[in-house]
């Protein structure tokens, strides 16, 4: 096997994502080698959906300010993960959006 230019190799980082995916929330955060683990987010494991179409994802949720015609979905169902679409968007806007403190 040809080896790879320096250019080429990856380098692996100093940070490890710690996760526990909940069944009603997301608690995440990293560690950094040779010191304890960071701030850990609390994320909401849900899809919230207003009666206007309106969805708001994960964090999103808390910036809503009337509950009253919202509809929540959860991904999760005693303990087993049966809405893979949902997890996959809470995933997404969590841990892929710039604008998310745990981009990775």
């Amino acid at each position: 096997m040809p080896r790879r230019s320096a250019a080429h190799q990856q380098t692996i980082s100093d940070k490890t994502l710690i996760l526990d995916n909940g069944g009603y929330t997301i608690k995440a955060g990293f560690t950094v080698e040779g010191s304890g683990p960071s701030e850990c987010h609390i994320i909401p494991n849900c899809l919230a959906r207003e009666r206007d179409k309106k969805v708001w994802v994960g964090r999103e949720i808390e910036t809503i300010r009337d509950f009253g015609e919202v509809v929540f979905r959860r991904p999760v169902e005693k303990g087993y993960l049966v809405g893979w679409e949902a997890e996959k968007a809470i995933w997404d806007s969590t841990f892929l959006d710039p604008k998310s403190k745990l981009n990775v």
